[in-house]
């Protein structure tokens, strides 16, 4: 009957082990998936932001009778964040962890 028992508790730690540990794992998983949603998130306010820069300027610049607007140092700086930030979305995306996997467009 001790027999028993010892065998019945080694098996139930051995079961909690791996329930814990496969908690473990979903749970870091999950909290790598958030920071990813954040982080583009963040990145997709900062472009929205940059975007609306860019109208108002150009609105501004139009106003003031201006016909060069493209060549303007704000509109070119913001179009170069712009640019680097997509760069470094599209880079994200075919980083080696996601390599190989399908495209999610």
């Amino acid at each position: 009957m001790l027999e028993d028992t010892k065998k019945s508790l080694a098996t139930g730690l051995t079961r909690v082990k791996w329930i814990a540990s496969f908690i473990a794992e979903r749970t870091k998983e999950e909290t790598s998936m958030a920071k990813t949603y954040f982080a583009k998130s963040k990145r997709e306010n900062r472009m929205d932001d940059l975007y609306r820069d860019i109208g108002r300027r150009v609105v501004e610049l139009n106003e003031q009778g201006e016909k060069e607007i493209f060549n303007d140092s704000v509109i070119q700086k913001s179009f170069r964040e712009i640019q680097g930030m997509k760069k470094t979305a599209a880079d994200s995306q075919t980083g080696p962890e996601k390599a190989g996997a399908p495209s999610e467009e």
